[in-house]
């Protein structure tokens, strides 16, 4: 994969179909990914919001205590676990961030993470053996030679019977995307 910020803004662009491409190319890691951009992401956020915050005070750079009433990691803890809430799947809202960067990034993770969710059903969705067969492919546990040798089949024909797995798992996560966007 590329750098962070390459991969978010070239996913903007993607087709579905493109989009199903890259998570099934990138399956193994695209989870920890994006987890750990998201935090990358709520960081920047969270400096972003400060900025802003000191800038509408006047504050010119750091700001001392002066009263013993608030809790600075709390509000901080609270603040990014709202930040982490608004980037979830399950969010309604597109604002994020008043950084319309950090906001289309934001609103680009919460779509990779749906379509990675697609992606993760339509494999739960096929056979048993298939569909545990395929997460094993695609997380680098087995290869195709193993594949082939369980089946007691040639290598082409285990290697066709992947593409056909995969095909109908690219079909079906298509559908989903299509129809949670229509």
């Amino acid at each position: 994969m590329n750098t962070g910020a390459a991969v978010i803004s070239e996913y903007q662009e993607y087709s579905y179909k493109k989009r199903i491409d890259f998570i099934l190319k990138n399956y193994c890691g695209i989870e920890e990914y994006i987890k750990g951009y998201e935090e990358i992401l709520c960081d920047s956020i969270m400096v972003d919001r400060l900025v802003d915050r000191r800038d509408g005070y006047g504050d010119i750079g750091v700001r001392v205590q002066t009263s013993y009433t608030g809790d600075s990691t709390a509000m901080t803890a609270v603040e990014r676990s709202t930040i982490l809430e608004k980037m979830s799947e399950k969010a309604l809202t597109r604002h994020i961030s008043e950084d319309p960067v950090l906001n289309k990034e934001a609103v680009t993770l919460r779509t990779m993470k749906r379509d990675l969710g697609f992606v993760n059903r339509a494999i739960r969705m096929l056979p048993g053996r298939d569909s545990r067969e395929l997460g094993q492919l695609l997380s680098h546990e087995k290869t195709i030679d193993a594949v082939a040798e369980e089946k007691g089949i040639q290598y082409e024909s285990a290697k066709m019977h992947i593409y056909r797995t995969r095909l109908k798992v690219k079909e079906r996560a298509l559908e989903f995307m299509e129809r949670a966007c229509a």
